[in-house]
C-alpha cells in the first residue's frame, strides 16, 4: 500500500497504522461476517458508533445482513448467552462483532465471556464467533477473539498518557481517535467486499481507495472556512447540539462525544438532538447537522425550529442543492460513491471530516491561554462512557 501524506499528524498516524494491518486477519474477519446469519455489533462510546455505522450499511444493502443491536428494546434476552442461542435458532450463525481499542471495555467483555461459555459447549463451535477489532490483541477481549473467532489488530496511539499535552493532539488525536478512525476504514472496506461478494484479496485495494479519499476530505476541511467558522462559534460560551438520523446520528453522536470532552471542560454542554435529556435551544446556540441526502424531513424541521429560536445551523451533507443545505448558515459538502443498494461511504467520510473540529478547538483555547491536559479529557470520558 502506497503511503499518503497529510498536513495533520494524526492522519499520518492513521495512514501508517492501516498500512501495518495484517491482511490475513482482515480476510478472516471478512469470512466470518460474510458467513454469519446475524451480526451483533458491540462497543462503548465512539467505538460503538463506528461499528454501528458500518453494520447499519451492511443491513441496508441489497441482500443485506441481519443486524441486531444489543441496545435494542426487543433484544432476545438480557443474558447474552441466552440471547445468542435464540438468535442462532432464528437466523443461524451468530457473529459478535466487537470494536474496542483497549480490549477491556466492560459490557462487551462480559457479553463475550458469556458467548465464550456457550461456544465451549459440545457441538457449538461452528455456530458462533467472537470477532474482535482491537489495538491490544493480548487484552481479555482480544484473547477471546483469537480463541473463538477472529482478532484484527489495528494499531492505536503510541504516545503515553502522561505526556499527552494539548500541543500533541493534532499529532496523536484525542484518546482513541486514531484507532477508531483506522478501524472505520477497515470495516467499511470489508462491508463493500461483502456487498460485491468479491475475493478477500480486494480488501486492500478498497482500504487504499478509502484512505486516499478520506485524506483528501480531511485536507479540504482543514483549509475550509467551514472549520474555522465552527471553531469560532464553539469557543463562545453556549450550547452545541448535533443532529442526524440513522447512520448520520451515529456520526453526530461520535462527534458529540469528543466535542463534549472539550466543551464541558470549559463549562458548556453538548447534546445530541432527540435524546431524552436534550433541552430547548436558546439564541446563539449552535446546531451541527449530518445528512447524506440533505432531505431528511425530521432533521430539516429541527433546522427550521432552531433558526426560529435564533440559533446557528451548520450542516455536513452529501447533496449540495438540498433542503438542509439551504436552511444552513454554513455547509460542508462531502462527495461519496453511493449508489442504491450498496454500503454508503458518506458516513465514514463524515466521521473523518468532523475529526479535526475538537482538535482545532483545543488549539484555539490554548491560544486564548487555556490548556487542557489529556487527563482532564480522559476524566470526562470516563464518567460519560
Amino acid at each position: 500500500m502506497a503511503l499518503l501524506r497529510s498536513s495533520l499528524g494524526f492522519m499520518n498516524n492513521v495512514i501508517q497504522n492501516i498500512s501495518e494491518v495484517d491482511v490475513r486477519q482482515v480476510a478472516d474477519l471478512y469470512k466470518d461476517l460474510k458467513s454469519a446469519g446475524v451480526i451483533v455489533p458491540h462497543g462503548e462510546g465512539r467505538s460503538k458508533g463506528a461499528v454501528s455505522i458500518v453494520c447499519s450499511e451492511l443491513a441496508k444493502m441489497d441482500r443485506g445482513k441481519i443486524v441486531v443491536d444489543r441496545s435494542d428494546v426487543g433484544f432476545a434476552d438480557r443474558d447474552f448467552g441466552q440471547a445468542a442461542l435464540k438468535l442462532w435458532q432464528r437466523f443461524g450463525r451468530v457473529s459478535l462483532l466487537i470494536l474496542s481499542g483497549s480490549g477491556r471495555s466492560l459490557i462487551p467483555l462480559v457479553d463475550a465471556q458469556k458467548l465464550a461459555l456457550l461456544i465451549s459447549k459440545p457441538g457449538k463451535t461452528g455456530d458462533y464467533t467472537i470477532d474482535v477489532v482491537t489495538s491490544d490483541p493480548e487484552s481479555p477481549i482480544g484473547k477471546l477473539g483469537q480463541k473463538y473467532g477472529t482478532c484484527t489488530y489495528v494499531k492505536g496511539r503510541t504516545v503515553s498518557e502522561e505526556n499527552s499535552l494539548t500541543s500533541e493532539f493534532k499529532q496523536y488525536g484525542i484518546l482513541e481517535d486514531i484507532f477508531i478512525l483506522s478501524a472505520c476504514i477497515v470495516l467499511q472496506a470489508v462491508a463493500e467486499c461483502i456487498y460485491e461478494d468479491s475475493d478477500a484479496n480486494t480488501i486492500s485495494d478498497k482500504i487504499n481507495r478509502l484512505l486516499t479519499e478520506t485524506n483528501e476530505i480531511v485536507e479540504s476541511v482543514v483549509k475550509s472556512d467551514f472549520l474555522h467558522t465552527l471553531v469560532e462559534l464553539l469557543e463562545r460560551r453556549g450550547v452545541c447540539y448535533l443532529a442526524g438520523l440513522g447512520s448520520s446520528r451515529e456520526v453526530a453522536r461520535m462527534t458529540g462525544v469528543r466535542l463534549s470532552h472539550v466543551k464541558r471542560a470549559i463549562g458548556d454542554q453538548v447534546y445530541v438532538s432527540g435524546d431524552t435529556n436534550t433541552p430547548p435551544p436558546r439564541a446563539g446556540d449552535l446546531l451541527i447537522v449530518v445528512s447524506h441526502s440533505g432531505e431528511t424531513e425530521v432533521v430539516a424541521t429541527w433546522c427550521k425550529s432552531f433558526k426560529k429560536m435564533g440559533g446557528v445551523v451548520a450542516s455536513i451533507v452529501g447533496a449540495k442543492d438540498s433542503t438542509i443545505a439551504s436552511l444552513s448558515d454554513y455547509t460542508l459538502y462531502i462527495p461519496s460513491r453511493y449508489s442504491p443498494g450498496r454500503p454508503n461511504d458518506f458516513y465514514i467520510k463524515a466521521a473523518f471530516a468532523t475529526s479535526p473540529i475538537p482538535l482545532f478547538l483545543v488549539d484555539r483555547l490554548q491560544e486564548r491561554g487555556l490548556k487542557l491536559p489529556e487527563y482532564i479529557l480522559r476524566w470526562y470520558h470516563s464518567i460519560m462512557a
